[in-house]
């Protein structure tokens, strides 16, 4: 799952909020294309996936959360292995904090973007769904505070929770699952570019999972939107692990070129197994 989602991350990264003409050109999945502001960003995940491994870490370490522990292991993460893509607002805040204490008295936790969304798909290995709307809306208040920022969250994770637990067992549609265990009636219409709030992101990303049936296609229609398509394919890639009879027909050189030096792709690998030992 979280494999699939830095590759995702990594080649949508080459063509986030880029032009559309450039996405029609050179979105064919045959290579990694450099982030066109971090150039640095080359065959290499961002942010959304640096703060998707800190969830996975805490969720393996300690299922009693609070704010203080979640706002521990991003920094924890965030300096061992520094890396842009992330806001201003959310990098400055990491950067200037030691532990958690002064990461959640620096952050302004106001923001309705799709960064609690980003990171919240491996969440979607809680069984018990009173358990998992709790962790994820304790990791979501710590930066996104929002009624937005938290539902969509809470989206991502049910979406991975659905595909593995409910998608095959019973006859009810992903859409209908996360309005009912949310309470909400979601607007999932796809409006292009693809904006970084929380909602738009989130109103992609489920309607392209459940209409898919292959990896690859879905990982090309996600970034054809364009906007913030690095996020959208990582969230994509990371749902689709999980749906049984979705094809993983990805061409092999994003995973074999993928970053792989002390967190990279065999670390990514070590923590998917981790995870599906913790919850089998």
């Amino acid at each position: 799952m979280i494999v699939e989602a830095a590759i995702g991350d990594a080649y949508g990264a080459g063509f986030e909020f880029r032009d559309l003409n450039f996405i029609s050109q050179n979105n064919n999945l045959t290579k990694y294309f450099h982030h066109g502001l971090y150039t640095e960003i080359y065959k290499q995940y961002t942010d959304d996936t640096q703060m998707a491994i800190a969830i996975a870490e805490l969720l393996l370490e300690d299922e009693d959360w609070t704010p203080e522990k979640v706002g521990d292991k991003f920094v924890e993460v965030f300096h061992r292995d520094k890396r842009r893509g992330y806001s201003g607002r959310v990098y400055n805040a990491l950067s200037e904090s030691r532990n958690g204490k002064e990461f959640l008295k620096n952050i302004n936790n106001e923001s309705s973007g799709n960064g609690a969304a980003m990171r919240a798909y491996t969440l979607g290995y809680i069984k018990d769904l009173d358990k998992l709307k709790d962790l994820v809306t304790i990791q979501a208040k710590t930066t996104h505070n929002t009624n937005e920022g938290i539902t969509g969250a809470l989206r991502i994770a049910l979406a991975v929770h659905y595909y593995i637990y409910i998608y095959e067992k019973q006859d009810i549609s992903i859409i209908q699952f996360i309005n009912r265990t949310i309470g909400e009636v979601g607007n999932y219409q796809i409006t292009s570019p693809i904006d970084m709030h929380s909602f738009p992101t989130t109103n992609a990303v489920i309607p392209l999972v459940s209409e898919a049936r292959s990896m690859s296609e879905c990982l090309l229609k996600g970034i054809s939107y364009g906007g913030d398509t690095d996020t959208v394919a990582e969230l994509s890639m990371a749902i689709l692990s999980v749906k049984k009879d979705c094809k993983n027909d990805l061409p092999d050189f994003l995973l074999d070129q993928i970053e792989n030096g002390k967190y990279g792709r065999d670390y990514l690998i070590s923590l998917d197994e981790k995870l599906r030992i913790k919850f089998s």
